[in-house]
């Protein structure tokens, strides 16, 4: 069920509204609201956007509750100090012990390694990310798919027949 947006402003006045503002995320509000004001499929929003179906619909409430002044007072979710960094030297360490790879390292495998050695809480999908970013499979020791290397994805086919 499509859920009808209240007239607030016209489309030309968004489109010049996303134009002249210098904030990102608001701009992509603004052009998402354009998307769904001209009839575009949600699914086709939720695709080209790059948003969620709970962001989309959100952002439409927000919208039809206040128009362009409540799409630019919504706050963006997260920590509140930001990001934290983490020296790269930590996850260097994971790595070495991965290329050697003796056993299974799932996540949180790592993160335990990771609170011992360097008494650091690295969250999970912080670790999943620099893994996968590093070229590892997270889910098998096997050699990641998308690295390509046809030699290594044999040898462990090899090596896993053989058990």
């Amino acid at each position: 069920m499509a859920i009808k947006i209240i007239e607030h402003n016209t489309i030309e006045e968004l489109k010049r509204e996303a134009r002249d503002t210098v904030d990102g995320r608001y701009q992509l509000r603004l052009n998402t609201i354009i998307l769904a004001k001209q009839g575009v499929k949600t699914k086709d929003i939720f695709e080209k956007m790059l948003i969620s179906k709970n962001t989309y619909y959100h952002w439409l409430h927000s919208y039809n509750d206040g128009g362009t002044e409540a799409l630019k007072a919504i706050k963006r979710v997260g920590q509140k100090n930001g990001n934290p960094k983490y020296d790269d030297k930590i996850f260097k360490e994971v790595f070495a012990k991965l290329d050697l790879m003796q056993e299974y390292w799932s996540i949180p495998k790592m993160q335990k390694l990771v609170l011992k050695l360097h008494n650091v809480q690295v969250p999970y999908e912080t670790m999943r990310m620099r893994v996968k970013r590093a070229g590892y499979s997270y889910k098998s020791n096997r050699p990641s798919p998308y690295m390509g290397d046809k030699g290594l994805q044999e040898e462990f086919k090899k090596m896993d027949s053989k058990m």
